[in-house]
């Protein structure tokens, strides 16, 4: 696991060092749809993802950034070994986003605060003696995230985020439409 997230932040300080010249910040009207991959909050274990966010102000409008909206989710399992006993946790999670971006004489730069508010699928399986159990329970969560969009190009862009309640870190990219 340590391994693939070294891995990943190696290739994209790589991208960034010889990215071409963009000039592509967050936009009113523009969507944005990416993939990434990251730490969750349970287990350490990797989560993999998908976001969505569109632009739905004009700098100026509501202070001097931009605000998203959009939607994401993450999926993650882990194992665990109980006496001798295989089971282990997979976690599904949606939720709606709203992201604050601020503008900045850098093109190539789109720091974003944001939060979100999701709903959390968990299940839990286990083989015990007298058979599999497989008990599922869900509720609504609250979590909130600082990052940053590096555009490689006018519609790429390389993502980093630090957060709570989704995942700890993750780190995608994203294509902007």
């Amino acid at each position: 696991m340590l391994r693939q997230l070294s891995a990943a932040l190696l290739a994209t300080f790589v991208v960034i060092f010889f990215a071409p010249k963009a000039n592509a910040q967050f936009e009113y009207q523009k969507n944005y749809l990416g993939a990434h991959i990251g730490l969750s909050g349970v287990g350490s274990t990797l989560t993999y993802g998908l976001d969505y966010e569109r632009g739905i102000t004009q700098p100026g409008e509501v202070g001097p950034g931009i605000i998203g909206i959009g939607g994401l989710f993450d999926y993650y399992h882990y194992s665990e070994d109980f006496g001798g006993f295989g089971g282990g946790w997979t976690y599904i999670d949606l939720g709606v986003s709203g992201m604050y971006h601020f503008v900045l004489d850098n093109k190539k730069l789109d720091p974003f605060l944001g939060i979100v508010l999701g709903y959390e699928i968990a299940t839990w399986s286990w083989s015990g003696v007298s058979g599999v159990y497989s008990p599922t329970a869900g509720g609504f969560t609250l979590g909130g995230s600082a990052g940053l969009r590096y555009f490689l190009s006018d519609q790429w862009a390389l993502q980093a985020r630090v957060g709570f309640g989704f995942y700890i870190f993750a780190v995608g990219v994203d294509y902007k439409f």
